[in-house]
């Protein structure tokens, strides 16, 4: 189970386990703002595990120009779907034009496939496999930072539960 951080201005943070979530507490270094339905029990006591904490300082965030390539940020900038057919389970990163062509591992060379589309495509470029992406006018982009938070936190649920809860 996760607790979401917030920081003093209720801008999220991240996600953290219900331990670090405990000893933030414990530290008084967070205030409690919705606990969940589920209770610890211990020897001395009985324990509400924390849902949404916030900070009672601010930490100022400073973010990267761009965001890095990663697997799992080529995932979630294509909304955990197969861009050639819109599968979502078995999903791997496929190289539009291979890396035995030349390609590199960008974010406008790579792109979210499931296992299946990626052996038709094999090691060819989309031309050769005479494949296409499923979302017309798509093509492989960098994302923004901004608009890559946005993506991250819509993909774990984590805007739906503060409004929710009524924080947002």
């Amino acid at each position: 189970m996760k607790a979401i951080l917030l920081n003093l201005d209720y801008s999220y943070i991240s996600s953290i386990s219900v331990g670090r979530a405990l000893k933030l507490i414990a530290k008084r270094k967070v205030t409690v703002e919705k606990y969940s339905d589920r209770i610890i029990s211990t020897v001395a006591r009985d324990i509400a595990v924390p849902l949404i904490l916030r900070l009672v300082y601010l930490v100022r965030q400073i973010y990267r120009k761009a965001v890095t390539w990663s697997k799992k940020n080529v995932l979630v900038r294509d909304d955990f779907k197969c861009v050639y057919c819109g599968a979502k389970s078995n999903l791997n990163i496929d190289h539009v034009v291979p890396q035995s062509k030349g390609g590199k591992n960008t974010f406008e060379n790579t792109v979210t496939s499931c296992v299946s589309c990626n052996n038709r495509k094999g090691d060819r470029t989309l031309r050769e496999a005479k494949m296409f992406y499923q979302r017309r006018n798509f093509t492989p982009y960098q994302p923004t930072v901004m608009e890559f938070i946005k993506k991250y936190l819509d993909s774990i649920g984590v805007y739906d539960l503060l409004v929710r809860e009524g924080i947002y």
